[in-house]
């Protein structure tokens, strides 16, 4: 039997893995501002983690985000810094509309608080454009990955729409590859 402390140390190093390998795959072609890529994607690979072990999501994390995607949108100008505004604020407010209408609708938590103040994070990032193109990727990938999951025999016995899957993860993995590939979508 595998020890909690192998799963978690397993875990982190796939992602890290994950992250390195594109953060490597957008160097070939063109250098990527370190400092800020560092500080994105060791709050992205946290948050994520944490998602995937407790299915929440950490508020210093979610709040660490969004003050470093507000900060690095400043910097780069008013008009940017007005869509990335616009961006989180307009996608937060968009997933706790469908959240509280689904947990109304099915009497449970579909997705939760946490995705909510995730997505102001990943506006105040990535603006209007980029957070849009986040929750595309990131909905495509959690549709896969629950179709996976029932082909393998992951999800057999449990019943789907009462399957609980991670939304954080997919959407942080997402949010860096758009981050990082942003100027060629």
């Amino acid at each position: 039997m595998t020890s909690p402390a192998f799963k978690n140390g397993a875990l982190w190093a796939l992602h890290f893995g994950f992250y390195t390998g594109f953060l490597a795959l957008r160097s070939w072609f063109q250098p990527v501002p370190m400092p800020t890529a560092l500080i994105l994607a060791l709050l992205l690979v946290w948050i994520s983690v944490i998602d995937v072990e407790r299915f929440e999501i950490p508020d210093t994390a979610s709040a660490l985000l969004a003050l470093t995607g507000g900060v690095f949108a400043y910097q780069t100008g008013e008009v940017i810094f007005i869509d990335h505004i616009v961006g989180g604020v307009l996608w937060a407010g968009l997933f706790w509309f469908v959240a509280s209408t689904y947990a109304r609708w099915r009497g449970w938590q579909g997705l939760g608080f946490g995705d909510v103040k995730l997505m102001l994070g990943i506006g105040f990032w990535l603006g209007l454009n980029g957070t849009t193109a986040v929750v595309f990727s990131a909905s495509i990938a959690g549709v896969l990955a629950i179709l996976g999951g029932s082909v393998t025999g992951y999800t057999q016995d449990a019943k789907l729409d009462k399957t609980g899957i991670a939304f954080g993860p997919f959407l942080c993995l997402s949010t860096w590859i758009v981050w990082l590939f942003k100027d060629l979508i």
